[in-house]
């Protein structure tokens, strides 16, 4: 009997749907085990150079590079060395000193900016002498600063990408986060030479420990939703192509959240000030938490000041981060949902100062864990949380120059609320 024309058209939509989530997996499950494995290093390979040596190779093949070199700034001689080579002429590159300025990694550190150079031949910063030196022929290179709390600490580079080809800005964001991740290991190295104190050694490895188990489940319901997408493609389910898309999908989301946390805390970072409505930006917030709010059966309702000037100087997107922290924590708080959050604005004509406030009617904060609330990689979740989302709220707040606070009863709820200033100081 032959086909009926809907029926060859469906079948060429589920074979245009299955590519698309075939090809999406394999992307989402390379970028996720590069993640898991830089983290196992990051939380058993005690030994600097044996970290950043597995860092750099992940780097490497990662964003498909023939060669990767981590570079540390000798603050002595204001001169960039190569610490790291991945990718062949090891011994001879750890022989070249670039200044400050010099070449793309010199320049690179020298503005503290992460740059793409896909034709180095074109590029008169490019430093012709490291291929002279090396006998390596450099076509294209992305650069990428290691920067701890404003102090440069060296260049992250990817030389040549694989099969002639350039390198991408999804190339430069995952590069981004393995830099940061071995600057924090390069600080924490230096940190331990200098003799930290104990309890503070003892604290990184309590954080480390929460992260690796917030990502261990992270990745189990990514290993969850790939199983079922392959049980659909098998079995040509589209019903249940479309719940293990909506798994992984959710699970993708968790990751690039945890990357932003880590990349906004870990960076210094100066706000953005844009003239803009602080009530709207409250109320397009709300729009992007209400699928979650209605799933735990949590009403959001708001409370604007009316008398709010029509513009106020802030960063929209800091203000967001601060409220999408805080919304989701609140609706976590609340056992067996039925609960309500209001987010209210205020302004302060004598001030001139704007006051934002987040409360719910959940279960409460503890009084002799309130004060550790804001501490990095502190979490009352156990390893369903990753303990950044206070510290990254904390952080934003401070570089607003503004200030938080919190009041909580057992029971009863709690109350965030931050204080900024109208207009940019």
């Amino acid at each position: 009997m032959p086909k009926k024309k809907s029926d060859i058209i469906l079948s060429t939509e589920i074979q245009a749907t299955l590519e698309k989530l075939y090809a999406a997996k394999q992307e989402l499950e390379r970028k996720v085990q590069t993640l898991y494995r830089v983290n196992d290093f990051m939380a058993s390979v005690t030994d600097l150079k044996k970290l950043l040596t597995l860092i750099m190779e992940e780097s490497k093949d990662i964003v498909e590079a023939e060669a990767s070199s981590l570079l540390l700034y000798d603050a002595k001689t204001d001169e960039l060395y190569f610490d790291v080579a991945k990718g062949g002429k090891e011994e001879e590159i750890k022989q070249i000193r670039l200044r400050m300025g010099e070449g793309i990694a010199g320049t690179v550190a020298k503005t503290r900016k992460e740059l793409v150079v896909n034709d180095v031949k074109k590029d008169k910063r490019f430093a012709q002498r490291v291929d002279k030196a090396t006998k390596f022929e450099t076509r294209n290179i992305l650069a990428v600063p290691m920067i701890r709390k404003d102090r440069l600490i060296g260049v992250v580079e990817a030389i040549n990408k694989k099969n002639q080809g350039q390198f991408t800005d999804k190339d430069t964001a995952i590069l981004r986060v393995l830099a940061d991740l071995a600057a924090i290991a390069i600080e924490n190295a230096q940190l331990y030479a200098a003799k930290v104190h104990a309890e503070r050694l003892a604290a990184m490895g309590e954080a480390v420990a929460g992260l690796a188990h917030y990502i261990k489940n992270v990745l189990s319901g990514v290993k969850g939703g790939m199983e079922l997408v392959e049980t659909a493609i098998k079995n040509h389910n589209q019903q249940l192509l479309e719940e293990s898309w909506t798994i992984l999908k959710n699970s993708n989301m968790k990751i690039a959240k945890l990357i932003a946390d880590m990349l906004n805390y870990s960076k210094d970072r100066k706000p953005e000030y844009k003239l803009c409505s602080l009530n709207k930006i409250i109320e397009d917030t709300l729009m992007t938490t209400q699928k979650k709010a209605k799933e735990r059966n949590v009403i959001l309702q708001t409370q604007l000041d009316p008398n709010m000037p029509a513009q106020v100087c802030v960063d929209p997107t800091g203000i967001n981060d601060i409220l999408l922290n805080l919304i989701f924590n609140a609706v976590d708080a609340i056992d067996h949902g039925h609960g309500k959050i209001t987010i209210s604005s205020k302004y302060d004509t004598t001030t001139d100062q704007i006051q934002l406030s987040v409360t719910d009617n959940g279960t409460g904060i503890p009084p002799h864990i309130v004060s550790r609330i804001f501490d990095p990689f502190f979490s009352t979740k156990g390893s369903g949380g990753t303990g950044l989302g206070l510290a990254v709220t904390q952080k934003i707040v401070n570089e607003h120059n503004g200030t938080i606070s919190v009041k909580s009863v057992l029971n009863k709820g709690t109350t965030f609320t931050i204080t900024i200033p109208a207009k940019r100081t």
